[in-house]
């Protein structure tokens, strides 16, 4: 028997799935903004809590609004006549720029966990073709999983470097935390797949993060994106490519 509901097409099914998703990941976000504003109207917090926690929710804030951006491309991207949203031909994103900004959202969730977010190479300047908000994207949700499943006390690194045989653009990203198995690495990017240890920790998640990841990566940049898992070191590291004709240093 069918799975599918009754009217729908296996491909609507995914998009609702995906819709639903989506929206699970916005309305959390938007419910702790909400309480922290009613904290700061009552007095709850003192000054200094309260700029620091207002500076926070507005960085939440932030990243639902470029969720719900990436919602309208994801959108284009599955439609057949891709006459929403389409990307400008003139964008360009810099790094580091963009890894800077997209870790500035996270900045409150590493302390807490006592988590260091550290850029190896803040000099080189990469252009890379492609929007900003779109490719920040791609960095927030993997400083997201960073701080949900890493390691207290450890530290999440971001090298770029160039590979010189093909003249890749190479971004790594490393983190100690919760493992998986090569064959759960090869899932992550599809949507809704969450590892079976991730599920059984208490960080609350979709599947959302990695497939937007992957979407974007291979669809709006050209490049794409991977994972790998280090069990004797508890070691994860995305690795995020860049092929020739998508980058340049200024």
């Amino acid at each position: 028997m069918s799975d599918t509901p009754t009217g729908l097409s296996q491909a609507q099914t995914i998009d609702l799935l995906f819709l639903g998703n989506f929206v699970h990941q916005v309305i959390n976000p938007l419910n702790g903004i909400a309480g922290t504003l009613d904290n700061v109207a009552h007095g709850v917090y003192s000054f200094e809590d309260s700029k620091r926690k207002v500076n926070a929710a507005r960085a939440q804030l932030e990243g639902c609004i470029s969720l719900v951006r990436n919602l309208a491309f994801f959108s284009e991207v599955s439609s057949t006549n891709k006459q929403l949203s389409a990307p400008r031909s003139n964008a360009v994103s810099v790094l580091p720029q963009i890894i800077i900004e997209a870790a500035m959202f996270y900045q409150d969730a590493a302390q807490s966990m006592q988590i260091d977010i550290e850029l190896l190479d803040r000099e080189t300047q990469y252009r890379i073709n492609g929007r900003p908000e779109v490719l920040r994207q791609v960095f927030m949700n993997l400083f997201d999983n960073a701080t949900k499943y890493g390691d207290s006390h450890s530290k999440v690194t971001i090298e770029p470097r160039v590979q010189e045989k093909n003249r890749t653009l190479l971004v790594e990203i490393r983190n100690s935390g919760i493992g998986f198995s090569g064959d759960e690495a090869r899932k992550f990017f599809q949507l809704g797949v969450r590892g079976r240890q991730a599920k059984e920790s208490k960080a609350l998640g979709t599947g959302l993060g990695l497939y937007i990841c992957r979407r974007i990566m291979e669809d709006f940049i050209g490049g794409t994106i991977s994972v790998s898992h280090n069990s004797k070191r508890r070691e994860t590291t995305f690795q995020i490519r860049f092929p020739s004709n998508v980058w340049s240093v200024s």
